[in-house]
């Protein structure tokens, strides 16, 4: 139980320290260069206010592929669950791309065949 305890104080020391770190990083800026977002070292921070759209593309993107992207505020990472439920094969996203919609299907296009070459036969 006391492994349990270290442990999450550390985790919790560890946050602390690189979100002050970050708080410090920004406020070494000029006022003008600030953007309140950046990595220390590989960890992601972002202290803008979020929106819906920036907090959608952190736990919802259909476009991104990662399991974890940065959090849409604060320091580390967030789960994006359509990622997560992706590839638990709980959804799955059936691809169309333009050509897919546009040009015929192979069946309809043997058919087409078919057709055009039963029009050039002689009479």
């Amino acid at each position: 139980m006391a492994v349990g305890k270290w442990l999450i104080r550390l985790i919790g020391a560890a946050a602390v320290t690189v979100t002050l770190a970050a708080v410090l990083q920004e406020l070494g800026k000029p006022k003008e260069e600030r953007s309140w977002c950046g990595k220390i070292g590989f960890i992601p921070y972002d202290f803008r206010v979020p929106g819906l759209e920036r907090l959608k593309q952190t736990i919802w993107n259909m476009n991104d592929r990662r399991l974890f992207t940065p959090a849409p505020w604060g320091v580390g990472w967030a789960v994006n669950f359509y990622a997560l439920l992706e590839r638990l094969r709980i959804i799955s996203e059936y691809y169309l791309t333009e050509e897919d919609f546009l040009m015929p299907t192979a069946s309809l296009r043997r058919i087409l065949e078919k057709r055009r070459t039963m029009s050039q036969m002689p009479s």
